[in-house]
């Protein structure tokens, strides 16, 4: 007997919540209840254009009322769906810090499983997620009751997925992280975001001791710096890599190119920076140019003394943690219990690419 779909919404819809939804929707095993949002902009017409049942996510009669006058068939609240038992999994794309007030005031209250995503913080959650690397972590957490996941940020996840190439071929002491931030999501552009200046951040920068929630110890000592620059598609790594054997160049290829949602770019190709990697992203024909996967450059793969590995890499920060959460809705439910599978399943109806050209 087929096991019953897992039922999901998704509360926030913008720039992650409407591909998660999107990416639900494409699931044979999952089943968009709908998605529910605070406002009734063009995002959210979207929403209902696509054929979406739309939700408000907070109980407030003069915020229903408010959405409906503006156009908005609104289903109904988010607290009456979940008070319902009509829901398995709420995946919150809510803005940061909004899913640790969410989860206070409505999934503890209703006993029901929920995926926050990087804005929030890991205590949020006490469990974060890379399908790669820890989805059997994940899987543990659920059959013992656990019920909240945090997928980690784009450029974490980008990173677990580069270290867990090094750390499951190669015994790895130490590695750095470079960050090159871009300044604030595309579409936000309009109104905020630095422009002809580079910041830099804090040192050391969260990124590393993000990577430590979904990696533990697998790597010992790891630091991470950040920088803001003024462009805002992709954010770009360098990585420094010690290793505690001696490799070639031709080991490090073969273990990132066997290495799930990574793939491989070169300037002898004439990719040259982020720019060339967006226009392939719009040449694949894949949704909003959404690519998923993250492009290292195959020609700069550098081993120094034996010993030491140096990449570069593009993080397609509007996108890369989608499949994350699709994973990462099998894991809390148990709907798959094989991470390579559940991985396969959701790139496959993603068609996540392996090659971008």
């Amino acid at each position: 007997m087929a096991k019953p779909k897992v039922r999901v919404i998704v509360n926030g819809y913008g720039i992650i919540g409407k591909r998660v939804a999107d990416a639900v929707v494409l699931q044979d095993d999952m089943e968009l209840v709908g998605i529910s949002d605070v406002v009734a902009d063009w995002r959210v017409r979207m929403a209902q254009r696509k054929g979406y049942d739309v939700y408000c996510s907070v109980p407030d009669p003069k915020r229903v009322s408010s959405m409906r006058e503006a156009g908005i068939e609104v289903a109904g609240t988010l607290e009456e769906l979940l008070k319902e038992g009509s829901v398995d999994v709420v995946v919150d794309c809510a803005p940061a810090g909004f899913g640790a007030r969410n989860k206070e005031s409505l999934y503890d209250r209703y006993n029901v499983k929920a995926i926050f995503e990087g804005g929030e913080k890991h205590e949020v959650s006490g469990l974060s997620f890379v399908c790669q690397c820890n989805y059997d972590e994940a899987l543990k957490r659920a059959e013992e009751g656990h019920r909240y996941c945090r997928v980690v940020s784009c450029n974490t996840t980008a990173a677990c997925r580069i270290f867990h190439a090094f750390y499951t071929n190669f015994d790895v002491p130490r590695a750095r992280m470079l960050l090159v931030r871009r300044a604030t999501d595309p579409v936000k552009g309009d109104s905020k975001g630095i422009m002809n200046t580079v910041v830099p951040a804090h040192l050391p920068s969260h990124h590393a001791p993000d990577v430590r929630t979904v990696i533990h110890d697998a790597i010992p000592d790891l630091y991470s710096a950040a920088v803001k620059a003024s462009h805002t598609m992709y954010h770009f790594h360098l990585y420094d890599i010690t290793l505690k054997q001696s490799v070639t160049r031709d080991d490090i290829i073969d273990a990132l190119r066997d290495e799930p949602r990574v793939c491989f770019v070169s300037t002898d190709d004439g990719v040259i920076g982020l720019g060339s990697i967006i226009e392939i992203s719009r040449d694949l024909g894949l949704p909003r140019g959404d690519i998923y996967v993250i492009p290292i450059w195959e020609d700069f793969v550098t081993v120094v003394g034996g010993n030491e590995v140096l990449l570069a890499a593009a993080c397609p920060n509007e996108n890369n943690v989608v499949p994350e959460n699709v994973d990462a809705i099998r894991a809390m439910t148990a709907a798959e219990t094989d991470w390579e599978r559940s991985l396969r399943r959701t790139d496959e109806a993603l068609r996540v690419p392996k090659v971008l050209y």
